[in-house]
């Protein structure tokens, strides 16, 4: 930002009803000046449409896949080609609303840029997301498709043993919808997006002249090579072992081989999920690595959503690594004791106590 721009900028802030000849004779210049200046920060973000919106501070912008999550989870060892006894029940899903959902939860100003169908999952869908504090005035209605939905089935112990999804509605996320956001997400401190989205999606995000820290989540092995043409510009990438191997091709490689792989293709940090051992914070000064917490799981729909969250919270409050996995981990393992995909008890001060008590 030129120093004329950081002045007009000021002067906004201050006067956010001015209009462009006040502010013109507030600073001294033309009028054709300042408007000049102000539509380069409005292109840049730093103004927010008409009025002279200005960002907020340490806003965080997710986009990504809010789904219907429908999970199953037997009383007994599953029975293939069969009928099981359990329990069944619906909940918000979706990695980027997930993680928008925790982040919300934990005091964070979240606004989630994803697609839904105009149909009664996506009036619950809104309703949930907006009791929770998520901001989804950027959520796009889409009239052709249905809502998205993820249909779990978990063993007695609320592992995941296998799953559906139906997310077509979230490839309609492409450069020309996301370019109507684009004041949104040049504007926030912090943008996180999944690799539910395209290709196409990720391709157009890697191009866009992002003022914030940029994350990423791997999802899975099968989508984490979507996030290849953007790895460069990450500040972080949340992966798992298989995840990590696929992005990176070493099929063998143990994980400080993952790790240096990732670092060379030019992630800044990495957060290596590595399930029951724990996780990995790594990146060119440093490889932390913490465990996990003795508790008794319910489901592991939506811990790794947790983790992510967790972390990047601690990070944004500047804590040292060993304090954020720490407090990421507790985030995990209160979901892990849920059988939703969010806690709705997460919050900083309960995760804190909870801590506490181990």
């Amino acid at each position: 930002m030129s120093e004329q721009e950081t002045r007009v900028l000021t002067a906004v802030k201050k006067s956010p009803l001015a209009s462009q000849q006040e502010l013109a004779n507030q600073l001294g210049m033309s009028r054709e000046s300042v408007a000049g200046h102000i539509m380069r920060l409005t292109n840049k973000g730093f103004i927010l449409g008409k009025g002279y919106i200005v960002p907020e501070d340490n806003n965080i912008v997710v986009i990504g896949g809010c789904n219907l999550d429908i999970c199953g989870r037997s009383q007994s060892e599953l029975r293939l080609e069969d009928s099981n006894l359990g329990q069944i029940h619906q909940s918000p899903g979706g990695v980027g609303r997930n993680i928008a959902e925790n982040l919300s939860r934990l005091g964070q100003d979240v606004s989630l840029v994803s697609a839904i169908g105009q149909d009664k999952s996506g009036d619950w869908l809104l309703e949930q997301c907006r009791t929770s504090g998520i901001n989804m005035d950027a959520v796009i209605r889409h009239p052709d498709f249905s809502t998205s939905s993820y249909l779990a089935i978990n063993d007695p112990q609320g592992q995941l043993v296998t799953a559906v999804s139906d997310m077509a509605i979230i490839d309609t996320l492409d450069g020309a919808q996301l370019s109507n956001k684009q004041s949104l997400l040049l504007s926030a401190q912090t943008l996180l997006l999944e690799a539910n989205l395209s290709e196409s999606c990720i391709s157009w995000l890697a191009q866009l002249n992002c003022q914030g820290k940029l994350y990423a989540d791997a999802v899975s092995v099968q989508k984490s090579t979507r996030l290849k043409p953007i790895l460069k510009r990450l500040t972080g990438l949340k992966v798992n072992r298989d995840e990590a191997k696929a992005i990176t091709g070493l099929a063998d490689a143990h994980d400080s081989a993952l790790i240096h792989a990732l670092l060379s293709l030019g992630v800044k940090n990495i957060l290596l999920s590595l399930g029951s051992e724990g996780v990995i914070f790594a990146n060119a000064h440093q490889s932390v690595s913490y465990g996990v917490f003795d508790i008794d799981a319910v489901s592991d729909t939506g811990a790794g959503d947790a983790l992510f969250a967790g972390f990047i919270h601690a990070q944004l409050n500047g804590w040292e690594v060993d304090k954020s996995l720490e407090f990421a981990s507790a985030c995990s393992a209160m979901t892990l004791e849920s059988d939703a995909a969010n806690n709705p008890n997460i919050s900083q001060k309960n995760i804190e106590k909870w801590i506490a008590k181990k």
